[in-house]
């Protein structure tokens, strides 16, 4: 059959909440931090830090396709300082190199993710990441959505990964 008259295949509610699901999403956010950054990464131990100290980052990339989502990864000025400075090699901490590191990192991830799943790896396409600053926002779908939450630490500093995926049957 063309490849043109095949049904793309969803990516179900049930594979998104699955453990290998979660596993996946881990591997994705050790690799990067390894290879992009040379950081070793961990998932980090309850009690998990609280969000909202005023100085986040969130960078939001969109998934359309197979799936309808998006990937956030939201971290402290702080850790934006520590994963900019990895990733451009020196000292940084002016406002536009922080966006542009978190960004990319959450770039990285929703990419890297996504190629894991072979249902959405060439039938799920991703938007361009955007940055918001700040903790007074809200993030809202044109449908409900199912989220898997996920912190991770490294060297003292924690991000926070938040994949949504659009319910289709709401």
């Amino acid at each position: 059959m063309p490849e043109s008259m095949l049904v793309t295949k969803s990516y179900l509610a049930e594979d998104f909440l699955s453990q290998e699901n979660l596993d996946r999403a881990d591997e994705t956010v050790f690799e990067v931090f390894a290879q992009m950054l040379g950081l070793p990464v961990a998932v980090a131990p309850p009690p998990i830090p609280e969000i909202g100290t005023g100085d986040e980052r969130t960078a939001i990339v969109g998934y359309s396709g197979a799936m309808r989502g998006m990937c956030e990864v939201q971290m402290n000025q702080q850790s934006a300082t520590a994963v900019a400075s990895a990733m451009l090699g020196m000292p940084v901490d002016d406002e536009a190199s922080l966006d542009d590191a978190v960004g990319e990192i959450c770039n990285m991830i929703a990419g890297g993710w996504k190629d894991r799943i072979e249902s959405l790896s060439s039938n799920c396409m991703i938007s361009p990441p955007t940055v918001i600053t700040g903790r007074t926002y809200k993030v809202h779908m044109s449908r409900p959505s199912i989220k898997m939450m996920r912190c991770y630490c490294f060297g003292g500093n924690h991000v926070f990964l938040t994949l949504r995926r659009e319910d289709v049957h709401a």
